[in-house]
């Protein structure tokens, strides 16, 4: 859950296994998805998507931080 300006969001995060990722979504009160980010296993990449022109910074600052802490995988022995 995020909150901003007394405004809550749901934050989801899940796996696609149809591209073979992950992604953290927010969701505003109607369960209407605003943005995702989405890490991609088969070229190690990250993208934003807004669904909405007019999101604010700091909404979408408070999804992007914690989706490159979550999303991106844990590599091991320096690989």
């Amino acid at each position: 859950m995020i909150e901003i300006l007394g405004q809550s969001y749901a934050v989801t995060i899940g796996n696609d296994i149809q591209h073979d990722g992950m992604y953290l979504e927010v969701e505003d009160g109607e369960s209407a998805v605003l943005a995702e980010v989405f890490y991609s296993d088969r070229n190690d990449s990250m993208t934003f998507t807004g669904y909405r022109a007019d999101l604010s910074l700091s909404l979408v600052e408070r999804l992007i931080a914690p989706a490159r802490e979550r999303l991106t995988p844990t590599r091991r022995n320096g690989s």
